[in-house]
């Protein structure tokens, strides 16, 4: 293992160039929450709230479950529109509240129902697209009876929504995890980092279990939610074993260097904690009995997070770019239009399932297998961006001056087989006369028996 006084050779310790990457397209979350949740646009996300229980109720009915499916898909599609469009200042005010119309004349009902009404344009949008999808795809339609298929459809984009949960949240994690520090300065052994990624693993996984199986049973003692929990401890501990296995030799060489291998471990320890969630919500639904009140909120939370992960994520790729697809001023439309899109996905599982924790099942374990690809692909990748701008800077150093003679002052010869076999300095003459040889001396005649020369 090299030690850090190697970081001194430019060569060498490159890891700060290669880890920058991922902190030039950092993006502040706090200032993304504080677009999305903006009281200006407040009613946006009310309205989401009211219309996702409502169609979810109603596509447990089987008469309407198709109208469930094309309304979550309309919304959907009327925030789409509405978040391409928001770019134009007169669009932007269509949606967004402007404070400086009085209302203290109002009462409070009509204020309330007044600042809905930059919930105007993508409803109307939406109920365009509504009445598109009964007119093609209706029993009347030009495709007859397609719109059966749309809940089929709309579910299936739930294993959709889970992988992009798993690569928004790897992609802002690995971001907050280059961030620089002070304390990366000098590494720290292999066997160490993976005895803290198991105690905090471990730690992490007796009191989460503990706490909901003393939620589950108040009447448990706490020695018993203890007891019950060790299991569960036993399957986040091989999960993560298994996750290191599968990524184990870009682990080895993170840690190689200070800096990379101060991002490894964070990462690492992130990525399996996230995991270890995750778990911990299959093993509830599986092996525990926790309220539907529970489970609800847990997946409206799970909901807006992976809203909040997507759109840091897709904000961040257009970092810098010339082309923004989502911005300050579009980041809410896409964050709705990704929401009743997720929610409608969760409705149409149920119904097919009969069962909201199947689905749920199903969600968390997209989301565990993306988040173990994920660990190993950004290590394998910050791996290789740091050997090819290694390689880069020992080619650059190998070419510098030395005290070779310049190329302006070498001539090449040329041989009869058109390559170059020597150089010669130009201040240096090509021919040189020998002074032992005596070109004055008769050429002696060879000798061949039986032959007479004339």
């Amino acid at each position: 293992m090299p030690d850090s006084s190697e970081s001194n050779n430019p060569g060498l310790d490159l890891a700060d160039n290669t880890l920058t990457k991922f902190e030039q397209q950092s993006v502040s979350m706090f200032s993304l929450v504080k677009t999305l949740l903006s009281t200006s646009t407040m009613p946006h996300i009310i309205l989401i709230v009211l219309f996702s229980a409502i169609l979810y109720t109603v596509a447990r009915i089987d008469s309407v479950t198709d109208f469930a499916a094309m309304a979550f898909t309309s919304l959907s599609a009327g925030y789409l529109i509405t978040a391409l469009l928001a770019k134009h200042k007169t669009v932007n005010n269509w949606i967004t509240l402007n404070d400086e119309i009085p209302l203290d004349e109002k009462s409070l009902i009509l204020r309330i129902i007044y600042r809905f009404r930059i919930c105007l344009f993508p409803l109307i949008s939406a109920g365009v697209i509504f009445l598109l999808l009964i007119f093609t795809t209706g029993k009347d339609g030009m495709i007859p009876d397609a719109n059966k298929s749309i809940p089929l459809i709309l579910g299936m984009l739930f294993i959709i929504w889970s992988i992009v949960q798993g690569t928004s949240f790897s992609h802002w994690s690995s971001t907050t995890c280059a961030k620089k520090s002070s304390d990366a300065k000098k590494l720290v052994s292999m066997k160490s980092s993976i005895i803290i990624l198991f105690i905090t693993i471990s730690s992490v996984s007796i009191l989460l279990a503990c706490l909901f199986y003393q939620l589950g049973d108040i009447n448990n003692s706490l020695s018993e939610s203890l007891l019950k929990s060790i299991p569960f401890t036993i399957l986040a501990l091989g999960a993560t074993i298994g996750s290191l296995s599968y990524s184990w030799n870009y682990k080895k060489l993170s840690s190689m260097k200070p800096r990379l291998q101060k991002f490894s471990n964070r990462w690492t320890t992130i990525c399996h904690l996230f995991v270890t969630w995750h778990l911990l919500t299959i093993w509830r639904q599986n092996f525990m009995e926790p309220s539907v009140i529970q489970v609800f909120i847990e997946e409206i939370v799970l909901m807006i997070f992976t809203v909040f992960v997507a759109i840091w994520s897709m904000t961040s790729k257009g970092y810098k770019s010339k082309f923004k697809l989502i911005t300050e001023e579009n980041a809410l439309p896409w964050g709705l239009a990704f929401g009743y899109a997720y929610a409608g996905s969760v409705a149409m599982l149920t119904t097919f399932f009969d069962d909201i924790k199947i689905v749920m099942s199903i969600g968390h374990s997209v989301v565990i297998i993306t988040v173990f690809f994920a660990h190993k692909l950004v290590l394998r990748n910050l791996i290789d961006k740091d050997n090819i701008i290694v390689e880069v800077n020992r080619i650059v150093v190998n070419s510098e001056p030395s005290t070779a003679p310049k190329h302006d002052d070498i001539e090449i010869v040329q041989t009869k087989f058109g390559s170059a076999a020597e150089t010669k300095p130009k201040s240096e003459e090509v021919w040189q006369e020998d002074d032992d040889v005596d070109w004055n001396k008769a050429q002696q005649q060879v000798q061949i028996d039986n032959i007479e020369w004339d």
